[in-house]
């Protein structure tokens, strides 16, 4: 084979490389980690020690984020049991006090119960303090930043079970107690699934579901980045990364990509498709 068949062979592939990792991005929010304990939900609909971290893999806007549903399913995971929105005025005064427009890819979002502190609405996401999660997460307190949706087709309580569980969210409210046509992406564990836990498993792979039980004041929580792979832990992390290779997927990769800063592996690629083009045209001329 000689050099100009070579190029020619090499020049569609590196440009589809380049072009498909510009382009690609997975959900625009995604479970992170969430909570048990061995409580009650309380006035809030929501056990007053537990809570939900959510990572945003997309900069949205306030309106955006309070389109969402997110809620849980039964011990079983058979059946949605409740449906929650974030609270659109809350995030328009979070984003009002920081000066922007919307939230970063990267940024952390808890929401937790009232035994768990207040609300922690303070947002400064920079390019200087990418590893510093406290300037890029914000807790909202179920009741408050975080309320029940206002219908009553799927309305209860937020109570993680040690049987089993899946923590969910959904670009609008279920038709029904077992419609998963509109999650966005969902974690949950259970050792032998039910309609909703076996519907995670097909819509966002095996690894979503931890297929074991967990005790109380355990959290399940993602090890990994987009490619989720899960573990159960007496050590939560709320509203912070859960390991290494967690950190590298949220700090180094979303909130850097989120500020405009190429991560080091993408701009190598860029570089190389970009040679690879420069050389094709050279070559048809």
């Amino acid at each position: 084979m000689n050099y100009s068949s070579l190029v020619s062979r090499l020049c569609l592939p590196l440009i589809f490389l380049l072009i498909s990792q510009a382009g690609a991005r997975g959900a625009a929010i995604m479970v992170n980690e969430y909570k048990n304990t061995g409580g009650n939900a309380d006035g809030t609909k929501m056990v007053t020690d537990e809570y939900i971290e959510f990572v945003l893999t997309e900069n949205l806007t306030a309106t955006a984020l309070a389109g969402f549903v997110f809620g849980d399913s039964n011990a079983a995971t058979s059946s949605l049991i409740s449906a929650f929105q974030f609270d659109l005025t809350t995030l328009n005064s979070v984003l009002s006090a920081a000066g922007r427009s919307d939230f970063l890819a990267g940024t952390i979002i808890v929401v937790k119960g009232t035994a768990l502190g207040p609300e922690d609405l303070s947002y400064n996401p920079n390019a200087g303090n990418v590893t510093d999660d406290a300037a890029w997460n914000i807790q909202l307190v179920s009741g408050l930043g975080a309320k029940g949706h206002p219908t009553t087709s799927i309305n209860g309580s937020i109570d993680i079970a040690g049987t089993g569980d899946v923590i969910w969210i959904a670009s609008s409210l279920p038709s029904s107690s077992t419609d998963t046509s509109g999650f966005i992406h969902a974690l949950g564990h259970d050792t032998s699934p039910g309609a909703i836990g076996t519907a995670v498993t097909s819509q966002f792979g095996a690894a979503s579901l931890l297929g074991s039980n967990i005790t109380s004041s355990q959290s399940v929580y993602n090890t990994a980045g987009a490619l989720v792979s899960l573990t159960n832990s007496t050590s939560g992390t709320m509203g912070t990364v859960n390991t290494t290779d967690n950190s590298i997927w949220i700090q180094n990769e979303l909130r850097i990509t989120a500020l405009g800063v190429p991560e080091p592996s993408r701009a190598m690629i860029v570089l190389v498709a970009l040679t690879a083009m420069t050389t094709c045209r050279k070559r048809r001329w």
